[in-house]
Protein backbone atom coordinates (compact mmCIF):
# COMPACT_ATOMS: atom_id res chain seq x y z
CA UNK A 1 0.00 0.00 0.00
CA UNK A 2 1.39 3.06 -1.07
CA UNK A 3 2.16 5.69 1.64
CA UNK A 4 -0.12 9.07 2.06
CA UNK A 5 -1.14 11.01 4.87
CA UNK A 6 -4.65 10.16 4.69
CA UNK A 7 -3.47 6.41 4.93
CA UNK A 8 -1.55 6.85 8.19
CA UNK A 9 -5.15 8.86 9.46
CA UNK A 10 -6.96 5.88 8.63
CA UNK A 11 -4.27 3.65 10.55
CA UNK A 12 -4.57 5.32 13.36
CA UNK A 13 -7.68 6.07 13.94
CA UNK A 14 -8.79 2.79 13.55
CA UNK A 15 -6.01 1.43 16.48
CA UNK A 16 -7.10 0.26 19.32
CA UNK A 17 -5.25 -1.32 22.41
CA UNK A 18 -4.84 -4.92 21.22
CA UNK A 19 -1.48 -6.18 20.62
CA UNK A 20 -2.60 -7.38 17.06
CA UNK A 21 -3.80 -3.90 15.67
CA UNK A 22 -0.50 -2.32 17.17
CA UNK A 23 1.95 -4.61 16.39
CA UNK A 24 0.39 -4.57 12.00
CA UNK A 25 0.48 -0.94 11.99
CA UNK A 26 3.75 -0.46 13.23
CA UNK A 27 4.99 -2.65 10.96
CA UNK A 28 3.12 -0.87 7.94
CA UNK A 29 4.97 2.17 9.72
CA UNK A 30 8.46 0.90 9.90
CA UNK A 31 8.19 -0.03 6.37
CA UNK A 32 7.68 3.72 5.45
CA UNK A 33 10.16 5.14 7.41
CA UNK A 34 11.56 7.37 4.76
CA UNK A 35 8.26 9.44 6.07
CA UNK A 36 9.24 9.26 9.67
CA UNK A 37 9.00 12.91 9.92
CA UNK A 38 5.50 13.24 8.35
CA UNK A 39 3.84 10.10 10.30
CA UNK A 40 5.06 11.47 13.87
CA UNK A 41 3.46 14.52 12.81
CA UNK A 42 0.86 13.43 11.92
CA UNK A 43 0.65 11.05 15.08
CA UNK A 44 1.14 13.71 17.61
CA UNK A 45 -1.76 15.74 15.71
CA UNK A 46 -4.14 12.12 16.02
CA UNK A 47 -3.20 11.72 20.00
CA UNK A 48 -3.86 15.02 20.49
CA UNK A 49 -7.39 15.10 18.90
CA UNK A 50 -8.35 11.37 20.22
CA UNK A 51 -10.68 10.67 22.90
CA UNK A 52 -9.17 9.91 26.59
CA UNK A 53 -9.81 6.20 25.69
CA UNK A 54 -7.88 5.96 22.71
CA UNK A 55 -4.76 7.86 23.96
CA UNK A 56 -3.10 5.08 25.60
CA UNK A 57 -3.50 3.24 22.14
CA UNK A 58 -1.69 5.64 19.92
CA UNK A 59 0.82 5.99 22.53
CA UNK A 60 1.56 2.10 22.64
CA UNK A 61 1.91 2.74 18.84
CA UNK A 62 4.74 5.10 19.73
CA UNK A 63 6.36 2.69 22.11
CA UNK A 64 6.12 -0.05 19.77
CA UNK A 65 7.85 1.69 17.03
CA UNK A 66 10.68 3.52 18.53
CA UNK A 67 11.48 -0.05 20.93
CA UNK A 68 11.49 -2.30 17.38
CA UNK A 69 13.49 0.78 15.69
CA UNK A 70 16.35 0.62 18.11
CA UNK A 71 16.33 -3.07 18.35
CA UNK A 72 16.68 -2.96 14.30
CA UNK A 73 19.55 0.05 14.93
CA UNK A 74 17.26 2.31 12.86
CA UNK A 75 17.29 6.14 14.12
CA UNK A 76 15.23 7.43 11.90
CA UNK A 77 11.68 7.64 13.95
CA UNK A 78 14.23 8.12 17.29
CA UNK A 79 14.85 11.36 15.99
CA UNK A 80 11.65 11.88 14.61
CA UNK A 81 10.03 11.61 18.10
CA UNK A 82 12.92 12.69 19.68
CA UNK A 83 11.36 16.13 19.63
CA UNK A 84 8.29 16.79 20.48
CA UNK A 85 7.45 13.29 22.26
CA UNK A 86 7.18 15.23 25.66
CA UNK A 87 5.11 17.75 24.48
CA UNK A 88 2.96 15.44 23.14
CA UNK A 89 2.89 13.02 25.49
CA UNK A 90 2.04 16.01 28.36
CA UNK A 91 -0.31 16.91 26.29
CA UNK A 92 -2.01 13.24 26.28
CA UNK A 93 -1.71 12.82 30.14
CA UNK A 94 -3.10 16.06 31.13
CA UNK A 95 -6.60 15.00 29.27
CA UNK A 96 -6.15 11.20 30.86
CA UNK A 97 -7.86 9.74 34.06
CA UNK A 98 -5.52 8.43 36.75
CA UNK A 99 -5.72 5.22 35.62
CA UNK A 100 -4.79 5.96 32.30
CA UNK A 101 -1.87 8.32 33.70
CA UNK A 102 -0.45 5.48 35.17
CA UNK A 103 -0.24 3.24 32.08
CA UNK A 104 1.95 6.17 30.37
CA UNK A 105 4.21 6.51 33.43
CA UNK A 106 5.13 3.06 33.10
CA UNK A 107 5.60 3.54 29.19
CA UNK A 108 8.09 6.18 30.01
CA UNK A 109 9.62 3.88 32.81
CA UNK A 110 10.38 1.49 30.17
CA UNK A 111 12.18 4.15 27.73
CA UNK A 112 14.19 5.04 30.73
CA UNK A 113 15.34 1.35 31.82
CA UNK A 114 15.74 0.41 28.24
CA UNK A 115 17.57 3.71 27.06
CA UNK A 116 15.08 3.82 24.52
CA UNK A 117 15.44 7.65 24.63
CA UNK A 118 18.77 9.46 25.44
CA UNK A 119 18.84 11.16 29.06
CA UNK A 120 17.81 14.91 27.87
CA UNK A 121 14.36 13.40 26.21
CA UNK A 122 13.47 11.40 28.86
CA UNK A 123 14.87 14.34 31.65
CA UNK A 124 12.08 16.41 29.82
CA UNK A 125 9.20 14.24 29.33
CA UNK A 126 9.23 13.30 33.33
CA UNK A 127 9.60 16.62 34.23
CA UNK A 128 6.41 17.63 32.30
CA UNK A 129 4.74 14.71 33.73
CA UNK A 130 5.13 15.60 36.94
CA UNK A 131 4.42 19.36 36.07
CA UNK A 132 1.14 18.06 35.00
CA UNK A 133 0.57 16.65 38.22
CA UNK A 134 1.48 19.60 40.39
CA UNK A 135 -1.27 21.13 37.97
CA UNK A 136 -4.15 19.32 38.45
CA UNK A 137 -7.57 20.46 38.60
CA UNK A 138 -8.86 20.40 42.47
CA UNK A 139 -10.24 17.54 43.25
CA UNK A 140 -14.47 17.27 44.70
CA UNK A 141 -16.15 14.79 46.89
CA UNK A 142 -15.50 11.46 45.84
CA UNK A 143 -12.09 11.86 43.53
CA UNK A 144 -13.56 13.60 40.43
CA UNK A 145 -12.07 16.06 38.67
CA UNK A 146 -14.25 19.51 38.01
CA UNK A 147 -14.99 19.07 34.31
CA UNK A 148 -14.66 15.45 33.93
CA UNK A 149 -17.26 13.02 33.44
CA UNK A 150 -18.18 10.88 36.35
CA UNK A 151 -16.58 7.90 35.48
CA UNK A 152 -13.39 9.10 37.19
CA UNK A 153 -15.35 9.30 40.53
CA UNK A 154 -14.41 6.90 43.40
CA UNK A 155 -17.07 8.08 45.69
CA UNK A 156 -20.19 6.50 44.09
CA UNK A 157 -21.36 3.43 45.11
CA UNK A 158 -20.75 0.56 42.67
CA UNK A 159 -23.76 0.86 40.39
CA UNK A 160 -24.02 4.32 39.63
CA UNK A 161 -19.80 3.96 39.18
CA UNK A 162 -20.48 1.05 36.69
CA UNK A 163 -23.08 2.94 34.72
CA UNK A 164 -20.99 6.30 34.93
CA UNK A 165 -18.58 4.56 33.25
CA UNK A 166 -21.32 3.28 31.04
CA UNK A 167 -21.97 6.63 30.06
CA UNK A 168 -18.78 8.43 29.42
CA UNK A 169 -17.52 5.79 27.41
CA UNK A 170 -20.41 6.14 25.12
CA UNK A 171 -20.28 9.98 24.91
CA UNK A 172 -16.65 9.69 23.75
CA UNK A 173 -17.41 7.09 21.41
CA UNK A 174 -20.40 9.71 19.79
CA UNK A 175 -17.57 12.13 17.97
CA UNK A 176 -15.29 9.18 16.59
CA UNK A 177 -18.04 7.39 14.91
CA UNK A 178 -19.37 10.34 13.87
CA UNK A 179 -15.70 10.97 11.81
CA UNK A 180 -15.41 8.03 10.71
CA UNK A 181 -18.65 7.69 9.21
CA UNK A 182 -18.51 11.23 8.14
CA UNK A 183 -15.05 10.54 6.31
CA UNK A 184 -16.05 6.77 5.02
CA UNK A 185 -19.21 8.27 2.95
CA UNK A 186 -17.62 11.29 1.73
CA UNK A 187 -14.40 8.75 0.25
CA UNK A 188 -16.85 6.30 -1.13
CA UNK A 189 -19.20 9.25 -3.02
CA UNK A 190 -15.58 10.92 -4.32
CA UNK A 191 -14.76 7.40 -5.41
CA UNK A 192 -18.02 6.06 -6.82
CA UNK A 193 -19.85 8.99 -7.79
CA UNK A 194 -16.73 10.50 -9.92
CA UNK A 195 -17.91 11.57 -13.91
CA UNK A 196 -14.55 9.98 -15.07
CA UNK A 197 -13.07 6.64 -14.08
CA UNK A 198 -9.19 7.31 -13.41
CA UNK A 199 -6.31 4.59 -14.57
CA UNK A 200 -6.75 1.24 -13.23
CA UNK A 201 -3.93 1.47 -10.58
CA UNK A 202 -5.29 4.50 -9.45
CA UNK A 203 -8.58 3.48 -9.17
CA UNK A 204 -7.25 0.31 -7.16
CA UNK A 205 -5.89 2.64 -5.11
CA UNK A 206 -8.69 4.70 -4.66
CA UNK A 207 -10.88 1.75 -3.75
CA UNK A 208 -8.28 0.59 -1.16
CA UNK A 209 -9.02 3.75 0.57
CA UNK A 210 -12.20 3.46 0.39
CA UNK A 211 -12.42 0.28 2.32
CA UNK A 212 -9.53 1.03 4.33
CA UNK A 213 -11.69 4.12 5.57
CA UNK A 214 -15.35 1.99 5.91
CA UNK A 215 -13.68 -0.43 7.52
CA UNK A 216 -12.66 1.99 10.34
CA UNK A 217 -16.41 3.35 10.43
CA UNK A 218 -17.40 0.26 10.60
CA UNK A 219 -15.01 -0.69 13.82
CA UNK A 220 -16.11 2.71 15.25
CA UNK A 221 -19.66 1.45 15.06
CA UNK A 222 -18.56 -2.11 16.35
CA UNK A 223 -17.16 -0.26 19.66
CA UNK A 224 -20.21 1.74 19.78
CA UNK A 225 -22.79 -0.74 19.70
CA UNK A 226 -21.33 -2.85 21.86
CA UNK A 227 -20.28 0.72 24.55
CA UNK A 228 -24.43 1.40 24.31
CA UNK A 229 -25.23 -2.31 25.10
CA UNK A 230 -23.42 -2.29 28.37
CA UNK A 231 -25.19 1.29 29.19
CA UNK A 232 -28.46 0.13 28.36
CA UNK A 233 -27.28 -3.08 30.69
CA UNK A 234 -26.34 -1.40 33.40
CA UNK A 235 -29.38 0.58 33.47
CA UNK A 236 -31.66 -2.76 33.16
CA UNK A 237 -29.72 -3.83 36.31
CA UNK A 238 -29.96 -0.26 38.17
CA UNK A 239 -33.85 -0.31 37.76
CA UNK A 240 -34.08 -4.34 38.38
CA UNK A 241 -31.90 -3.39 41.68
CA UNK A 242 -34.57 -0.49 43.25
CA UNK A 243 -37.37 -2.06 42.02
CA UNK A 244 -36.23 -5.08 44.37
CA UNK A 245 -35.53 -2.11 46.71
CA UNK A 246 -38.56 -0.79 46.37
CA UNK A 247 -40.73 -3.56 47.08
CA UNK A 248 -38.92 -4.74 49.90
CA UNK A 249 -39.40 -0.74 51.35
CA UNK A 250 -42.82 -0.78 50.66
CA UNK A 251 -43.21 -4.06 52.88
CA UNK A 252 -41.56 -2.49 55.52
CA UNK A 253 -43.68 0.73 55.26
CA UNK A 254 -46.85 -0.73 55.94
CA UNK A 255 -45.39 -3.04 58.93
CA UNK A 256 -44.05 0.28 60.38
CA UNK A 257 -47.95 1.81 59.75
CA UNK A 258 -49.58 -1.06 61.71
CA UNK A 259 -46.63 -0.96 64.47
CA UNK A 260 -47.68 2.50 65.09
CA UNK A 261 -51.38 2.22 64.93
CA UNK A 262 -51.15 -0.17 67.75
CA UNK A 263 -48.99 1.81 69.83
CA UNK A 264 -51.43 4.62 69.67
CA UNK A 265 -54.72 2.02 70.38
CA UNK A 266 -52.39 1.03 73.26
CA UNK A 267 -51.83 4.40 74.60
CA UNK A 268 -55.64 5.32 74.51
CA UNK A 269 -56.11 1.98 76.48
CA UNK A 270 -53.65 2.87 79.41
CA UNK A 271 -54.91 6.59 79.52
CA UNK A 272 -58.29 5.13 79.99
CA UNK A 273 -57.25 2.86 82.87
CA UNK A 274 -55.20 5.64 84.17
CA UNK A 275 -58.39 8.11 84.01
CA UNK A 276 -60.41 5.18 85.61
CA UNK A 277 -58.45 4.31 88.74
CA UNK A 278 -58.41 8.13 89.48
CA UNK A 279 -62.59 8.72 89.38
CA UNK A 280 -62.83 5.10 91.45
CA UNK A 281 -63.19 5.22 95.13
CA UNK A 282 -60.61 3.99 97.21
CA UNK A 283 -60.97 0.11 98.14
CA UNK A 284 -61.13 1.06 102.16
CA UNK A 285 -64.29 3.55 101.14
CA UNK A 286 -65.70 0.83 99.58
CA UNK A 287 -65.76 -1.63 101.83
CA UNK A 288 -66.90 0.60 104.31
CA UNK A 289 -69.44 1.65 102.16
CA UNK A 290 -70.41 -2.55 101.38
CA UNK A 291 -70.15 -3.14 105.22
CA UNK A 292 -73.04 -0.19 106.34
CA UNK A 293 -74.96 -1.50 102.99
CA UNK A 294 -74.79 -5.24 104.44
CA UNK A 295 -76.19 -3.75 108.12
CA UNK A 296 -78.95 -1.71 106.87
CA UNK A 297 -80.14 -4.86 105.04
CA UNK A 298 -79.89 -7.26 107.71
CA UNK A 299 -83.25 -7.42 109.40
CA UNK A 300 -83.20 -6.62 113.49
CA UNK A 301 -84.54 -9.25 115.34
CA UNK A 302 -87.13 -8.33 118.29
CA UNK A 303 -84.09 -9.65 120.33
CA UNK A 304 -81.81 -7.13 119.17
CA UNK A 305 -83.91 -4.35 119.80
CA UNK A 306 -82.28 -0.99 120.91
CA UNK A 307 -83.09 -0.52 124.19
CA UNK A 308 -83.08 3.35 125.08
CA UNK A 309 -82.23 3.66 128.65
CA UNK A 310 -83.95 5.69 131.13
CA UNK A 311 -82.83 9.38 131.97
CA UNK A 312 -80.65 10.04 134.78
CA UNK A 313 -82.41 12.46 136.18
CA UNK A 314 -86.16 14.13 135.68
CA UNK A 315 -86.71 17.97 134.56
CA UNK A 316 -88.21 19.88 137.43
CA UNK A 317 -91.11 20.59 134.46
CA UNK A 318 -91.70 16.87 134.55
CA UNK A 319 -92.49 16.98 138.06
CA UNK A 320 -95.49 19.32 139.23
CA UNK A 321 -94.39 22.62 141.40
CA UNK A 322 -97.11 21.98 144.40
CA UNK A 323 -95.49 18.70 144.66
CA UNK A 324 -91.97 19.83 144.67
CA UNK A 325 -92.67 21.99 147.28
CA UNK A 326 -94.23 20.01 149.09
CA UNK A 327 -91.14 18.06 149.74
CA UNK A 328 -88.80 20.58 149.84
CA UNK A 329 -91.00 22.54 153.03
CA UNK A 330 -91.37 19.02 154.85
CA UNK A 331 -87.66 18.83 155.59
CA UNK A 332 -87.49 22.14 156.84
CA UNK A 333 -89.95 21.56 160.02
CA UNK A 334 -89.21 23.40 163.80
CA UNK A 335 -86.57 25.48 161.60
CA UNK A 336 -87.13 29.43 162.37
CA UNK A 337 -90.48 30.49 160.30
CA UNK A 338 -88.56 33.71 158.76
CA UNK A 339 -85.61 30.75 157.50
CA UNK A 340 -88.27 28.82 155.59
CA UNK A 341 -89.29 31.52 153.84
CA UNK A 342 -86.00 32.44 152.68
CA UNK A 343 -85.23 28.87 151.17
CA UNK A 344 -88.77 28.78 150.09
CA UNK A 345 -88.06 31.75 147.81
CA UNK A 346 -84.73 30.11 146.82
CA UNK A 347 -86.05 26.98 145.39
CA UNK A 348 -88.74 29.08 143.67
CA UNK A 349 -85.87 31.00 141.97
CA UNK A 350 -83.92 28.02 141.05
CA UNK A 351 -87.47 26.07 139.67
CA UNK A 352 -87.59 29.45 137.50
CA UNK A 353 -84.68 29.29 136.16
CA UNK A 354 -84.16 26.02 134.94
CA UNK A 355 -84.79 25.22 131.32
CA UNK A 356 -87.64 22.82 130.23
CA UNK A 357 -86.27 19.67 128.17
CA UNK A 358 -88.73 19.12 125.81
Amino acid sequence: MSYSEDVVISKLSSINETQEAIVNIAQWVLFHRRYADQTVKTWAKALNDAPAHRKLGLVYLANEVVQQSRARKREEFLKAFSPSIAGALENAYRQCNADLQGKIRRVVDVWRQRIVFSDDVLKDIETRLDDADKKKPKQISGGRRIGQGMSFSLGLPLELSKLATAHSDVNSKVNTLGEAVSSANKLYSAVTEADALPAPMEYASQIEKVLMSVNSALKASEDMLKSRQELIRQLQSLVSVNKAALESETCQHGVLEEKKQKAIDLQKDVSDMILGNISEPSNDDTNHDHANSDDSSKPVDEEDEIVVPEPVYKPLSDTKPSEDKAQALSGLEGLDPALVNFLSSLGEKDSASTPSVS
